[in-house]
């Protein structure tokens, strides 16, 4: 992944957009449902003919007749059933992109050759066995064999479908019920079976529209809620809901590339074009986006309470069973404990990282190094380069459009002379030995020399603690010892090696066959600079860690704002002829580092995943065998006047309150082991290229990491709990008596 970020955030005129690759799946999705859809028709209507005509067949010419005849009727079933569908598949072609480009719906014929093959195959052994009953008896278990196979892939997709609905507000889900059963009203007592079809029909569709009108006001409620919660104004997990919340041109204009969707964009009225690129994040509530899990959360406890309130549901009993049957049930808590605690970890370090990389950029800063490198360590910037790269004024946007207001370097005074707010940096990486270790061990250190100290300051913001000051001109004390500053997490890696528990300002150690000096400590907890040593640049710096040029150059822009940056990185990267440069604004080279850690922590949230389903079918077992002691139970709750939802809602409940116990003791312990404690890791160069920087973060298990950890909680007691307290809804009332 390289980090070169401005050139991938402009995708090439003629690259596939969004558009065009959701016609290429669709188009893909469209000719395998054909093929799939054609053999399961063909192979259900062959099953139900092998198992009508099946054993009436006694001689070998009537089973060679009836051989051809379930072949031919084989190929006139996937005629009359391709056909229409290879219509539909070329007009939805012809209709959004106006040629096949490699489609190949042809293709879907070579879906016959197992038919070919049966046949082929009983006619070679009906051949010299006059008594051979195996030819059609073979073709119709292959028959039964390919319609079992589709029928069982699309009741996955049907249970698949049911899951993610079950997701939903339960009063909400309720509500909508009797539009599939009209048996089970939630808001009457009775139901009268003596009605017509216009009113059964209008119960049904009234049933649709009370569900949706109390799952869009649950919603309504829980944004507003969420909105005068006191919470950060960014949320940690935004970047989730804003993936699903793209601009609608992106999704329902089709085109093969981003250059062909804009030109149909801009073809339409400005309203119009207004809506399409638009991105839908931006049009719903911030709190919809920015904390997206607190309103789930919230949605679920406003649909505890509507439950509570529109029926009675025998909650007693449950929390009595939850009491009685405590061994198992803390069995299946501690289960959800381990799942929930190494969730909450995993996301307390994700949200340690990009609280890093938040405060580690300047808006209003700009980064440049060498084109070619992929990080600061193999960069090399001349200083003639420097001296012009100081000078420049951006006057066009990307697109060529004027700038309202030019973008310059920021200026500041120095010695009462004007300079440019730019620091020259070089970076350096020292592998050291670590002090006193057995077995040795060696670890890098990263050193940054800077040309003035006072003007790197101003640039990354950066303060020091009291006590402390800036290194001189000279870079040296009076005992020729080399000042030096400290980021707060090296100084405490450091002190370690001298028994304390960090390097304060006076204190010495070595480095590279060098004394150093801390002159200060910078405040820099929460940035990729608080594992930085930094130094003066001159000769007995450079000399022994072999590295005379600067890497680095960040400049401050006048109008100190991330869209400025932005600008003056562009037009560094893209227009400036005078040597060839790669430029960036601070905070989205520093967030591009991150994202080559992503596949360790995709990696851990898929062990993660993988035991959040051992948690449900956990659960699944724990209510299963509830439920098969206390079918009596549910007989009598039934006789008492409990309808079937009331029953299902109850044990889901049941499901839930154990799960509660499990995610809250797993939040609780990640919040007591984890909260505040400190964590080394490393920023990857893009690209997969060498480089990078190890950097010390302090994992953040703060309320949004607490609530995604509830949320995932809920969800997998909701699963968990579902098909069993399905099973308890459909028992017969007589049945569970006996």
């Amino acid at each position: 992944m390289s980090v070169a970020l401005l050139e991938r955030e402009h995708t090439r005129p003629d690259a596939p957009g969004l558009g065009g690759r959701l016609l290429d799946a669709v188009s893909w999705c469209l000719q395998v449902f054909t093929g799939l859809t054609t053999q399961l028709i063909v192979a259900l209507i062959l099953d139900r003919f092998c198992r009508l005509r099946e054993g009436q067949r006694s001689s070998p010419g009537e089973r060679l007749i009836w051989s051809f005849a379930l072949f031919a009727l084989s190929g006139a079933v996937n005629l009359a059933v391709f056909v229409p569908l290879l219509a539909i598949f070329v007009g939805t072609v012809l209709l959004t992109s106006g040629d096949f480009q490699g489609q190949n719906p042809l293709a879907q014929l070579a879906m016959s050759v197992p038919d070919f093959a049966l046949l082929a195959f009983a006619l070679v052994k009906l051949r010299g066995k006059a008594d051979y009953r195996g030819d059609f008896s073979r073709y119709g278990r292959v028959v039964r064999f390919r319609a079992m196979l589709w029928r069982t892939v699309f009741r996955l997709l049907g249970t698949a479908v049911v899951l993610g609905v079950s997701l939903l507000p339960l009063s909400a889900l309720l509500l909508a019920f009797p539009a599939l059963v009209p048996q089970e009203s939630v808001l009457t007592d009775t139901v009268s079976d003596k009605r017509s079809w216009l009113r059964r029909t209008l119960t049904r569709v009234f049933a649709v529209v009370a569900g949706l009108v109390v799952l869009l006001t649950l919603l309504a409620v829980s944004v507003e809620a969420v909105t005068r919660l006191p919470l950060a104004e960014k949320g940690s997990f935004a970047v989730v809901a804003r993936f699903f919340t793209p601009a609608p041109g992106s999704l329902f204009v089709m085109a093969k590339t981003e250059k062909e969707r804009e030109e149909k964009i801009a073809a339409m009225s400005p309203p119009m074009q207004e809506f399409m690129k638009t991105p839908l994040h931006e049009k719903l509530p911030p709190a919809m986006i920015e904390h997206w899990p607190f309103v789930v959360l919230a949605m679920y406890a406003f649909d505890l309470l509507i439950l509570l309130t529109i029926g009675k549901v025998p909650l007693a009993y449950n929390l009595r069973n939850v009491r009685v049957r405590w061994k198992t049930n803390l069995m299946t808590a501690v289960a959800f404990m381990a799942v929930i605690g190494l969730l909450v970890f995993l996301l307390a370090f994700v949200n340690g990282m990009n609280n890093l990389t938040q405060n580690t950029g300047v808006p209003g800063n700009v980064l440049v190094l060498s084109d070619g490198s992929t990080d600061e360590l193999f960069s090399n910037l001349e200083d003639g380069d420097l001296n012009n790269v100081e000078r420049v004024t951006v006057e066009l946007d990307e697109k060529d459009r004027r700038l309202p207001t030019p973008v310059r370097v920021a200026t500041t005074e120095r010695d009462g002379k004007t300079v440019p707010l730019a620091s020259r940096e070089t970076y350096y990486a020292i592998n050291q030995p670590v002090p006193n270790s057995n077995p040795p061990r060696r670890r890098f250190v990263q050193l940054r020399s800077i040309e003035d100290a006072q003007v790197a300051a101003a640039v990354h913001n950066i303060e020091l603690y009291p006590g402390g000051k800036w290194f001189g001109s000279s870079g040296v004390d009076n005992q020729s010892r080399i000042q030096c500053v400290l980021g707060e997490g090296v100084a405490g890696t450091l002190g370690e090696d001298y028994g304390k528990k960090r390097l304060a300002a006076g204190d010495t150690f070595t480095l590279g066959d060098m004394e150093w000096i801390v002159a200060g400590v910078m405040k820099s907890e929460g940035t990729t600079f608080g594992s930085e040593i930094w130094v003066k640049r001159f000769s007995r710096i450079y000399k022994p860690f072999g590295k005379e040029k600067h890497t680095t150059l960040v400049m401050r822009t006048d109008l100190d704002t991330r869209q400025a940056a932005r600008a003056m990185a562009w037009h560094i990267s893209k227009r400036y002829t005078q040597t060839k440069l790669k430029a960036f604004a601070e905070p989205d080279y520093y967030a591009e580092l991150t994202k080559t850690n992503n596949f360790f922590l995709t990696a851990v949230v898929i062990v993660a995943v993988v035991m959040a389903i051992g948690g449900v079918f956990g659960m699944m077992t724990t209510m299963f065998a509830s439920i098969a002691q206390r079918i009596r139970d549910i007989g009598v709750l039934r006789l008492l006047g409990f309808k079937r939802w009331q029953v299902t809602v109850s044990f889901l409940l049941e499901s839930l309150t154990v799960a509660v116990i499990g995610g809250a003791m797993g939040c609780f312990l990640a919040w007591l082991l984890a909260d505040g404690k400190s964590s080394v890791s490393t920023l990857s160069a893009g690209g997969g290229g060498p480089g990078g920087k190890s950097f010390a973060l302090t994992i953040d298990v703060d309320a949004q990491v607490m609530a995604m950890g509830m949320l995932f909680t809920l969800v997998m007691g909701r699963l968990g709990g579902l098909v069993p307290a399905l099973s308890a809804m459909r028992m017969n009332v007589l049945d569970t008596l006996r």
